[in-house]
């Protein structure tokens, strides 16, 4: 069985295992000073399959030791659920039929985070504090035809959003023709406290909800991730034209 069929449950890691990249990634295109708004940076991993990026190990990296000691400072709520149920998304209907399909499959599709979002997570948090400054970054993790290895692009603009998905897109689409088979879209929505419409919610946003779309179609993608480095949710394809489907908030419309 593939571990990625796995990954929803919780394994934990042996006590040999570290959950860290053994390799550093490739870097692609890196534009401006690592912590200033706009400067984007395009990596990739390429590692051996290892059960351990799907366990709940955490990474070794201070950067991760970091954030977790700033959400215990910083946010009065991390239940995934209450923060969705409590999200007023900008009085959007669509937004608010995501939260609550999220919510009403929690115990399905909300997990503890993972090794491989935190490492992913690390890396964001790393460049910008996250709380100084709430940022996002895209990745998509895909599999070897041999299914013995992983490839995992990475991008940030250190916005709060991602804005174009092409440059990350591109390069993987060529690994698709070359027999790769495309797992996961992985992002982040990160911890805002005092505002929660934004706060850590496990949700697709509209533009999210497009995108797991379009890809699934277009590439074939498997899952989506949505992580705020304690939980993560994680929507299988089956489920994507649930988010974009018109909200029925009013059926005679």
């Amino acid at each position: 069985m593939a571990l990625l069929a796995l990954a929803p449950g919780a394994m934990q890691a042996s006590a040999a295992e570290t959950c860290a990249f053994p390799t550093p990634p490739r870097v692609i295109a890196n534009e401006g000073v690592s912590s200033a708004k706009g400067s984007r940076l395009l990596q990739v991993w390429d590692v051996p399959e290892a059960r351990i990026y799907w366990t709940t190990a955490d990474p070794a990296d201070p950067a991760f030791r970091t954030f977790v000691a700033d959400v215990a400072k910083r946010v009065p709520s991390t239940d995934p659920v209450r923060l969705l149920r409590t999200s007023p998304a900008w009085d959007n209907p669509r937004l608010k039929q995501g939260n609550a399909l999220v919510a009403g499959r929690a115990s399905e599709w909300i997990r503890p985070a993972g090794c491989l979002e935190k490492l992913l997570l690390s890396v964001q948090h790393g460049r910008v504090n996250l709380f100084e400054r709430p940022t996002e970054f895209a990745a998509l993790v895909l599999r070897s035809p041999e299914r013995d290895r992983l490839r995992i692009y990475y991008l940030t603009i250190n916005e709060d959003g991602i804005g174009r998905m092409s440059p990350l897109t591109a390069p993987a689409m060529v690994d698709i023709k070359a027999g790769w088979r495309m797992e996961i879209m992985l992002h982040n929505h990160s911890f805002h406290p005092g505002q929660p419409s934004l706060d850590g919610v496990l949700a697709p946003s509209e533009a999210d909800a497009q995108f797991m779309a379009n890809f699934a179609a277009d590439a074939g993608l498997q899952a989506a991730w949505i992580t705020n480095g304690l939980h993560s949710s994680r929507i299988p394809a089956s489920a994507f034209g649930l988010f974009t489907a018109p909200a029925e908030i009013n059926p005679s419309k």
